[in-house]
């Protein structure tokens, strides 16, 4: 995984890459059985969306036994991080970006991956 500079996730999109930082790789068909309740899309929608995320960078995607497999192109910390910093100066417009402490209850984010949240916030303000 890098932590390239993708563009930000649509909803969707979020939903698969939250799914692929916990399962690693997944099939389309895994996925597809996951969100599929979510979003009410057809297996085909998932494997549009899954390729237009390849194409944007989030996501890679390899062929194992003629099944393809994809993975997060982008670090769960490096996109939330960029995702929070926009959203506080974008919508909040904040000055400074929340503490990664404001989101000690999530439960996506392990105890050393807020850490590294924090870091990742502190460097983007710093640079601003």
């Amino acid at each position: 995984m890098s932590d390239t500079k993708a563009t930000e996730p649509t909803k969707p999109e979020l939903a698969i890459l939250k799914r692929l930082w916990r399962a690693r790789e997944m099939s389309a068909r895994e996925i597809h059985s996951q969100i599929s309740d979510d979003f009410g899309w057809s297996y085909s929608t998932v494997r549009t969306v899954l390729e237009r995320m390849v194409d944007k960078g989030l996501i890679s995607k390899m062929s194992v036994d003629g099944v393809n497999i994809y993975e997060a192109e982008v670090t769960k910390v490096a996109m939330l991080g960029k995702m929070i910093a926009d959203f506080s100066a974008r919508v909040l417009e904040l000055d400074t970006t929340p503490a990664a402490a404001f989101f000690a209850d999530s439960k996506l984010l392990s105890e050393e991956e807020l850490e590294e949240l924090e870091e990742v916030l502190r460097e983007g303000e710093e640079r601003s």
